[in-house]
């Protein structure tokens, strides 16, 4: 394997990865989900290492594809903050890497990989006719609202469901209902406010981030998609509505495909542990350190196996 990092404009830092020897003309871009995490997958100053884009592009280059892998405005290499940065200023990111990415020698084709958040930018590269195929891991067709809402519900049947006094004070507070209250008018400040940041309860918000992504209409955009799509989500991922995916069908013009893998968790590692959006942290630290589920694994090459011609 050949790895190499490079600039565009002395602005974004990745890392470009080949085969040895030449494999498929097909390049793959690794888009990020949402925080500050690096090219790598990793938070800031050690904490919440996972590797997660690096052994993704390992894998893919493997399997005889190139890859590109950035740093995302605040995280790494790369200057600014992560939180200022709305949804368009990421897709504009996005377009700038895969530009550079058709551009490299041997390039023929284009595939845009998004995890998490990532399926969502990577659905508008898609739409916007600038690749040749798309991957939607750990996300896709919801939009960034419509994904939180399931999060604080599968939040709220975990508290619920706790043993003893715990889950019965929950429910006699009603804590679903105030939090919905609460989380509505956090909401309203932040779509009232023309600030990329704003503060609420002392703590700051990235507002833009907000106000985009509610904006934004995931399936219009997958409406526009005529490219062949790929979708891949774990049954053990607390952070997903996995139904929705039965929806691509219908709102994509080409083909498309989609894998609930058994036993794989948001970051497409092996979880054999409860599904568990409470202890989703404790639970992502003893995951980061096994490999990527081998059955996501086969279901990605498998798919690709078609542009590998």
């Amino acid at each position: 394997m050949i790895e190499k990092e490079v600039v565009i404009e002395n602005e974004l830092y990745g890392t470009w990865t080949q085969p040895e020897k030449n494999g498929s003309q097909t390049a793959i871009l690794l888009v990020a989900g949402s925080g500050p995490v690096d090219r790598n997958g990793n938070g800031p100053k050690g904490k919440f290492q996972t590797n997660l884009y690096k052994d993704l592009a390992h894998f893919f280059t493997d399997i005889g594809f190139m890859t590109f892998r950035y740093d995302k405005r605040g995280t790494g290499k790369r200057s600014g903050s992560w939180m200022d940065a709305g949804l368009f200023d990421l897709i504009h990111d996005a377009r700038q890497a895969a530009a550079f990415s058709k551009a490299q020698p041997h390039v023929s084709r284009l595939i845009v990989c998004g995890h998490s958040e990532g399926t969502i930018i990577a659905t508008e590269l898609a739409a916007s006719g600038d690749v040749d195929g798309c991957m939607l891991l750990s996300g896709g067709v919801d939009n960034l609202m419509e994904a939180l809402h399931h999060q604080r519900q599968q939040a709220y049947r975990e508290l619920f469901a706790l043993p003893s006094w715990k889950g019965w004070v929950n429910r006699k507070l009603k804590i679903d209902e105030k939090n919905e209250k609460k989380t509505e008018k956090m909401m309203q400040k932040m779509k009232t406010s023309r600030a990329d940041i704003v503060r609420i309860g002392g703590l700051k918000q990235p507002a833009k981030w907000f106000r985009e992504h509610d904006a934004y209409d995931t399936r219009a955009a997958l409406r526009q998609v005529a490219c062949p799509v790929f979708a891949l989500h774990g049954d053990k991922d607390p952070l997903v509505e996995s139904s929705v995916l039965t929806e691509l069908e219908e709102l994509v013009q080409g083909k498309s495909e989609f894998h609930i893998v058994p036993d794989m968790e948001h970051g497409l590692r092996v979880q054999t542990e409860p599904k568990s959006l409470l202890n989703m942290k404790k639970l992502m630290k003893i995951t980061a350190g096994r490999p990527l589920h081998k059955t996501g694994c086969q279901k990605m090459s498998g798919w690709l196996a078609s542009f590998g011609q």
